[in-house]
Formats: C-alpha cells, sequence, structure tokens
C-alpha cells in the first residue's frame, strides 16, 4: 500500500498535478483548524456567558455611573 502511494506520488509530480493535490489538502487543513479555532472560541464564549452571565449585567456594576432610573418604595404592613 505505501508503494503504491510513493509511485502515486511520483506519477502526479510529473504529470504536474502534485501542485493541486497539496494546494487541496492545504486547503482541508486550514479550513480544519481555522473550524476548530471557531469552534473552541464559541465554546469558551459560552461557558464564560454561563459563568458570569451577559456581559452588558457586568457592564453595569462595574461603571458605577451613580444611581439609575429605577426608583423602589417600600410599603409597611398594615398592623392589624
Amino acid at each position: 500500500m505505501a508503494l503504491f502511494l510513493l509511485i502515486l506520488v511520483i506519477i502526479l509530480a510529473l504529470v504536474g498535478a502534485l501542485t493541486f493535490v497539496v494546494k487541496v489538502a492545504l486547503g482541508v487543513a486550514l479550513g480544519l483548524f481555522l473550524g476548530m479555532i471557531l469552534l473552541g472560541a464559541l465554546v469558551g464564549w459560552r461557558i464564560r456567558r454561563a459563568l458570569f452571565g451577559p456581559r452588558r449585567g457586568r457592564d453595569r456594576r462595574r461603571r458605577g455611573r451613580g444611581r439609575g432610573s429605577s426608583r423602589v418604595e417600600v410599603l409597611q404592613r398594615p398592623e392589624d
């Protein structure tokens, strides 16, 4: 089997089609590499979001711009 592949590579090199095969193999390898990086970034983003919540809520707490626009009124229970 290895001898067959070696002969096939030599024949392709003589014909000039080896560059096409190398380009296709390089494209597939690059696509797989970029796909794995994208998948890892997506999984990391989802894990961070699950652990820390949405980014918007964290930014609001960190900025500390003072009071918000919401008001809370505490009502006393009527005593019977």
